[in-house]
Formats: C-alpha cells, structure tokens, sequence
C-alpha cells in the first residue's frame, strides 16, 4: 500500500473517531417483547412513535402469529 494512500485512510479513521457524530443528542430507542420471548429493538430515532413502530415490527418478524409484541421500555437518551 502506497505511503501517501495509507496516511489519507489514516487521517480518515481518526477524523471519524474524533468528530462528533451527526446524531442527534437525545433519541429515541424502544424495546418490544412477546409472550413467547421474541423480542426487537429500536435506536436513534427522532420520535418516539418511529422507535416503537421499529421495535414492534422487529418484535413481530420472530414471532408467531399467535403471540403479541408489546413494548417494555422506551427512552429518549437510547
């Protein structure tokens, strides 16, 4: 790998381990659980109705049909 090269990529992985990430300060994350123990999550969402839609419908994806996904927690600093 030429010198040049490997000094940009570098510069690139630090700059991004340095800079502030693009997130915003508080988002919203959820967790959704079913009877039968499926369970899906959500994380850095604007809203809290995006990160409960989320982790419903991962909830949804591992369980059966006749098991319901509730949410268990919610949190704005997820």
């Amino acid at each position: 790998m030429p010198i040049k090269f490997r000094t940009c990529l570098t510069a690139l992985v630090l700059a991004g381990a340095v800079l502030p990430s693009a997130s915003p300060a508080f988002a919203w994350g959820c967790i959704a659980v079913s009877e039968e123990g499926s369970y899906g999550y959500s994380y850095n969402y604007n809203s809290e109705s995006g990160a409960t839609d989320k982790a419903l419908n991962e909830c949804a994806k591992h369980t059966t049909t006749e098991s319901t996904c509730e949410i268990t927690e919610c949190d704005e600093d997820s």
